[in-house]
C-alpha cells in the first residue's frame, strides 16, 4: 500500500463566517464574534526550523521516544562527518492512522487529547500520560518530528507496533520557507504546501518487533559545521605564523583557544578518503578509549572536567568541550535520565552533612533537618517528595556513549572558602489557585526543588536555576536565577538549583520549549518562591560562615595557647619552679565597696580567675588606651595578651619580678604590649 500526499494544513472555512462577511456586517453596525485563526505562514515557519542548535532537534526526537514508552534510544550521528543520522527506539511504534495524523497535522498533536486515546498515543483514562508506562508526557503541540528541519530537509520514518505484520514507512521532503513563495502561492485562508510525503507499508515476519526509526539524510551544511566545531578549528588554521622578528615573551593574540576534549577535525581529500587536519589536534582527544564501557564514558567525561577545576577557576563548557560533546552534555541535562550518581532527593546525611528545609512562610527561615536523616533514609522519602521516584527505565546512547544527568552532590571541587563542605537546601510548594478562574490561573501548580551551595560550581555553566517540567527541560541553567537581584554576587556564584514541576507551568513554555512566557502566573509564582528561597539560603550561609570563622579563630587560639603554655612550662621546670603556681595576667576594674575600699574585679582576659592575689594586673582603662589602634581586632588583642602573659611568666620563673610593685608590673605589661603590637 502506498499513499502520496502534499503535507499541508487545510483551513476549515465552515466553522465561521468569511472575512468578507465579517467586514460587511461590522460596517453595517453589527457586533460580530469569530474564532481567532492561525495563518499557514506560522506553520510553514515551524517546518523551516525554530530551534537554535542541532542538539535541540535531537532532544525533541528523544522526547518523542520517551512519550512512546521507549526504554532504549540508540542514536548514530556519523561522528565526525555528520553526513547522516539515525534515531532508533524500542517504543510502542505508530499505527498507520497515527503516522498519517502526525504527518498531516503539524501543530495538532493527538497527545493530551481524546483523539490520542483512539490513536493509542495516550493513556485510555488520563491523556496526560503515556499509554503503557504511564509516563508524564513531554510533547503536546505536535511539532517535535519537524524539529528535524534544523538538520535536514530529507528524512524517513520507519515504525511498527507489536503484533503488526508490516512496517509503516514515510519519506518526507520539506520545502524551504520563503516569504516570497507564500505571498505568491497562498493568500490568507488558503493552504500552503510545506513539503511532500510518501507513506507506504512493507510486510514482515518479525511480528513481535516494535519501535520507530528516524533516518536523517543529507544533513545541512550549517548543522554539520556546527557539530564539527568548524568555527574553532578555522581559527586554529588561520593563526598567524610566528616570524624570527617576533619576541619570545610576546604572546600572539591570534592563537586559538582549543577545547580540551573533542572529536577531532576531519576533511576529505581528493579521492574521498577521510583525513584529520590541524596537525596539533589531528586525532580526537577524549577521556576514554575504544575499549571503555559505554556506561562509563559519560562519567569519565564528567570527572575529567572536575579534574580541571581542582587548581583553577571552574571552566565553561565551551572552553573544554567541542560543540559535539557540548551537545551530548546538554542532552544529558535536558531529557529524563538518571543522575550520574544519585538523585538529590535520595541523598542522606551521610552524603551531605548539612541539609536544611526551606520555608514557604513570608520572611521564613530554613530549618535544620540533618538529624532527621541520620537513619540512612533519603531526604525525599522523609519529606514526602515524589521527584526521586521517577523510574530510571529510559536509556539513551549516542555514538556508543550512554547519557546520564551530569550533576553530582558529593566529592565536589573545593576552594579556599571558609566553608568547605556543600550545603543542601530543599523545599516544595503547591497551590490550586482556588481564588482565581482557571482561564486566569492556568490551573494548579506544584513543584519540589533544591538549592545546593558549594565552594565551587563546576562546570561554571551549572551556576543557575534549571526548571524541569515532567522531568524534562529544554532550557539550560539560568544564571540570573529568574532575575534575582542580590548584592552577594560571590554567594550567588556558588549556587545551583533545580526545580521539578509536577503540575502546571507547562502552558508557560514557549513553542520551542527553550524559553518561558515570563508573564504567565505560574512562572511568576515559581520566580517568587525561588527568590524567597535564595534569600533564606544566603541568610543561613552567612550564619554558617560566621560560626565557622569563630571556630577557626578559636581553634587557632587554642593551638597558639598550647604552644605558649608548652614554652612556659619548660622554663618553669628548668628553673626548678612549679608551673602550676605561676601567676596570670588579669584585666581589672577598681570597684568601690561599701566600706570605701577597692576590690579588683577580673574582666575580659582570663575571666575565670576570681582570685587576683599574686597575679599580674592591668587596669581596663589603660588596656583600652594601648588597644585603641586595634580596638576592632579582638583576635589580635587576645594574642597580644597571651604573649604578654607568657613573657611575664618566663620572667617570673627567673625571679626577676619578685621585687616589683604592682604599678611597675603594670607599666611592664603596657611596654610589652606596645612593642609587640608594632608592625614589622
Amino acid at each position: 500500500m502506498s499513499i502520496k500526499a502534499s503535507q499541508k494544513e487545510v483551513s476549515d472555512l465552515s466553522t465561521g463566517p468569511s472575512d468578507e462577511d465579517l467586514v460587511s456586517e461590522i460596517k453595517n453596525g453589527k457586533s460580530q464574534t469569530a474564532k481567532l485563526e492561525t495563518d499557514d505562514k506560522v506553520l510553514a515557519r515551524v517546518t523551516d526550523g525554530i530551534y537554535r542548535v542541532p542538539g535541540s532537534a535531537i532532544r525533541e526526537l528523544i522526547s518523542n521516544s520517551y512519550d512512546a514508552d521507549a526504554e532504549n534510544v540508540v542514536i548514530s550521528t556519523d561522528v565526525p562527518r555528520f553526513n547522516s543520522m539515525t534515531i532508533r527506539d524500542d517504543g510502542n511504534g505508530m499505527s498507520v492512522d497515527t503516522l498519517v495524523n502526525m504527518i498531516r497535522h503539524i501543530g495538532g498533536s493527538a497527545k493530551r487529547t481524546s483523539k490520542g486515546k483512539g490513536l493509542e498515543v495516550t493513556d485510555a483514562k488520563d491523556t496526560s500520560l503515556s499509554p503503557k508506562k504511564k509516563r508524564k508526557l513531554i510533547g503536546k503541540i505536535g511539532i517535535g518530528i519537524f524539529s528535524v528541519a534544523q538538520l535536514t530537509r530529507d528524512f524517513e520514518i520507519i515504525t511498527k507496533q507489536k503484533g503488526d505484520e508490516y512496517y509503516s514507512r514515510a519519506k518526507v521532503t520539506l520545502f524551504n520557507y520563503s516569504d516570497e513563495n507564500i505571498t505568491e502561492e497562498a493568500e490568507r485562508g488558503q493552504s500552503f504546501q510545506t513539503g511532500n510525503v510518501e507513506i507506504w507499508t512493507e510486510p514482515t515476519e518479525n511480528i513481535n518487533a516494535h519501535g520507530t526509526d528516524i533516518i536523517l539524510k543529507n544533513i545541512k551544511k550549517s548543522a554539520k559545521e556546527q557539530l564539527q566545531s568548524v568555527e574553532v578549528w578555522g581559527l586554529k588554521e588561520n593563526e598567524t605564523d610566528k616570524t624570527d622578528d617576533d619576541e619570545d615573551d610576546i604572546q600572539d593574540s591570534s592563537n586559538a583557544i582549543l577545547p580540551s576534549f573533542h572529536v577531532g577535525s576531519i576533511n576529505s581529500d581528493e579521492d574521498g578518503t577521510d583525513v584529520y587536519d590541524v596537525p596539533e589536534r589531528q586525532h580526537p582527544n577524549l577521556p576514554w578509549d575504544i575499549n571503555t564501557d559505554p556506561k562509563e564514558k559519560f562519567s569519565l567525561l564528567y570527572n575529567a572536567i572536575l579534574e580541571k577545576t581542582k587548581n583553577a577557576v571552574s571552566p565553561k563548557l565551551s572552553h573544554v568541550l567541542d560543540n559535539y560533546l557540548d551537545m551530548i552534555w546538554s542532552l544529558g541535562l535536558s531529557i529524563p535520565l538518571p543522575y550520574i550518581e544519585k538523585h538529590p532527593f535520595s541523598l542522606t546525611s551521610n552524603d551531605v552533612s548539612d541539609i536544611f528545609a526551606l520555608s514557604n512562610k513570608k520572611k521564613g527561615q530554613v530549618t535544620d533537618i540533618s538529624d532527621l536523616l541520620k537513619d540512612g533514609k533519603g531526604l525525599g522519602e522523609k519529606l514526602g517528595f515524589i521527584s526521586q521516584n521517577e523510574k530510571s527505565d529510559f536509556n539513551v546512547t549516542i555514538d556508543d556513549i550512554q547519557l546520564f544527568r551530569p550533576i553530582k552532590f558529593t566529592d565536589l571541587p573545593e576552594s579556599k572558602a571558609v566553608v568547605k563542605k556543600p550545603i543542601l537546601f530543599v523545599g516544595k510548594y503547591e497551590t490550586e489557585f482556588s481564588e482565581m478562574d482557571i482561564k486566569d490561573s492556568a490551573g494548579g501548580l506544584s513543584f519540589e526543588a533544591y538549592i545546593l551551595w558549594s565552594p565551587k560550581v563546576s562546570p561554571k555553566d551549572h551556576n543557575g536555576s534549571l526548571i524541569r517540567i515532567n522531568n524534562a527541560s529544554g532550557i539550560m541553567f539560568d544564571d540570573s536565577f529568574m532575575k534575582y537581584q542580590v548584592a552577594e554576587q560571590t554567594i550567588k556564584g556558588q549556587l545551583i538549583a533545580e526545580i521539578f514541576v509536577h503540575k502546571g507551568l507547562d502552558s508557560a513554555l514557549n513553542i520551542d520549549r527553550e524559553s518561558f512566557n515570563v508573564a504567565h502566573p505560574h512562572y511568576q509564582l515559581v520566580m517568587k518562591w525561588l527568590h524567597s528561597a535564595i534569600r533564606q539560603v544566603i541568610n543561613k550561609y552567612k550564619k554558617i560562615k560566621k560560626d565557622k570563622k569563630i571556630e577557626i579563630v578559636g581553634n587557632n587560639a587554642n593551638d597558639f595557647s598550647r604552644r605558649l603554655n608548652s614554652i612556659v612550662e619548660k622554663r618553669y621546670i628548668a628553673n626548678k619552679r612549679d608551673p602550676r603556681e605561676r601567676s596570670n595576667l588579669v584585666v581589672s576594674n577598681p570597684a568601690i565597696e561599701s566600706d570605701g575600699s577597692k576590690e579588683v574585679q577580673p574582666i575580659s582576659f582570663n575571666e575565670d580567675l576570681k582570685n587576683t592575689n599574686d597575679n599580674f594586673l592591668i587596669s581596663n582603662n589603660k588596656l583600652s588606651e594601648v588597644f585603641e589602634s586595634i580596638k576592632t581586632n579582638k583576635p589580635k588583642q587576645l594574642q597580644l595578651m597571651s604573649k604578654s602573659e607568657a613573657l611575664l611568666q618566663i620572667l617570673d620563673s627567673y625571679g626577676i619580678l619578685d621585687n616589683l610593685t604592682l604599678e611597675i608590673q603594670e607599666s611592664l605589661v603596657i611596654d610589652l604590649i606596645e612593642i609587640m603590637k608594632m608592625e614589622g
